[in-house]
């Protein structure tokens, strides 16, 4: 198949299937480039028309394609991942443990000191009159308060602003603070376009915590075996976790 390439107003010529594959593997293209072949209805970019021919391929396996376009296609595909630059094991354990402190350590300075011994002990003699347990909740909460300090509402001030700050960035983005930092970004494999809210935030963060803690609450050591799953699957190939095969993303470093 030839295709009629273009970058912008800038007409870059015709190639062949293999043009267009040792082109992206060297730079040459770019996913982002318009193409146009006979059938089509109209310019589409590289990146798109790449990923709806996979797509009707998975659907409707053709027995008449040709082996040398099948290879063309998974080629290709794995072209665009070596092409973007992954984010290195390091760059993503240092992101980890930024978001980790960021969110982790502020709740667990605001547990601390709700839950402090004595109050623990009061509530496991209330456990079974829910009134008693909510008045009991309700003067903790005015004495903390009338207490004056100042530790409290910060570390909940910290906890708040950094949940709402990684919503933000990961839809717009597709970084949290850590990320930030550290110059990553989630992106959409494997065009290496914006995840957006759906798959860097729903899928890849939302979804997936809610799965990791139901196996933990329900069925214990599955909960563990897909955390370590998880955390393992970073030494892959792609570097492509558990929870970036559940949105379908990638981890790479961000473009100044």
């Amino acid at each position: 198949m030839k295709y009629h390439l273009a970058r912008g107003e800038e007409q870059l010529g015709t190639f062949n299937d293999l043009d267009v594959s040792a082109g992206l593997r060297e730079g040459r293209f770019k996913s982002t480039d318009l193409c146009w072949a006979d059938g089509m209805a109209e310019w589409k970019t590289l990146g798109s028309h790449l990923q709806e021919l996979n797509m009707e391929e998975a659907a409707v396996p053709s027995v008449s394609e040709q082996p040398s376009i099948r290879a063309l296609r998974a080629e290709v595909r794995q072209d665009q991942v070596i092409r973007l630059e992954m984010a290195s094991v390091g760059q993503r354990f240092a992101a980890k443990m930024i978001d980790f402190a960021l969110i982790i350590v502020p709740m667990w300075v605001v547990l601390t000191m709700v839950f402090d011994q004595a109050f623990v002990e009061e509530t496991q003699k209330l456990q079974n009159d829910p009134t008693a347990m909510v008045n009991a909740m309700q003067k903790r909460a005015e004495k903390l308060q009338a207490s004056g300090g100042m530790k409290l509402p910060l570390a909940s001030l910290v906890f708040d602003t950094a949940l709402i700050v990684n919503v933000v960035l990961l839809t717009l983005r597709g970084q949290t603070i850590g990320k930030l930092c550290l110059g990553i970004q989630v992106v959409r494999f494997p065009e290496g376009t914006r995840a957006g809210f759906i798959k860097a935030l729903l899928l890849r963060s939302i979804l997936f915590f809610i799965l990791l803690f139901t196996s933990f609450v329900y069925f214990g050591g599955v909960g563990l075996i897909l955390l370590m799953a998880d955390s393992l699957m970073i030494f892959r190939k792609d570097r492509r976790c558990l929870h970036d095969l559940v949105a379908d993303t990638l981890v790479t470093k961000r473009n100044r």
